[in-house]
């Protein structure tokens, strides 16, 4: 696999999809960790303080997994998007950025956001054009 999208909120489950995806990229290859964020519109967040301090912990849980992945022939990089509909945001990132793969953890809650990951990655896995690996 030559560029690979996982999901990633920092759960256990995550961490396991990260590590598979280690497993299964092209050594010139390269993995982008997704962090995924409500939008401050949504009505389950309407401080922007508290959105500002959400938004500041994806970027921190990205790039502790990154420098804990250490160094790599393939590339590693993190992004962190916004959006109500967290697996419509992980299948629009995969198709904009052609990726070969997403892969997500089967189980665990994201401290991102009010989304249980099992869920995410059930939808994901119904309506992504792109191959879907779940991970336990």
């Amino acid at each position: 696999m030559r560029r690979i999208l996982v999901g990633f909120d920092g759960s256990e489950g995550a961490e396991n999809a990260l590590n598979k995806a280690m497993l299964l990229i092209d050594s010139d290859g390269e993995i982008i960790i997704l962090a995924i964020v409500p939008k401050p519109s949504d009505r389950n967040l309407v401080d922007e303080k508290a959105y500002e301090v959400l938004k500041l912990r994806a970027h921190n849980i990205i790039n502790l997994a990154i420098k804990d992945l250490g160094s790599h022939e393939f590339t590693i990089s993190g992004m962190v998007r916004e959006g109500e509909d967290i697996a419509a945001v992980i299948i629009d990132v995969a198709n904009e950025l052609r990726c070969d793969l997403i892969v997500l953890g089967s189980k665990g809650s994201s401290s991102l956001g009010k989304y249980p990951l099992g869920s995410v990655a059930n939808k994901v896995v119904q309506y992504a054009a792109k191959p879907v690996m779940v991970v336990r």
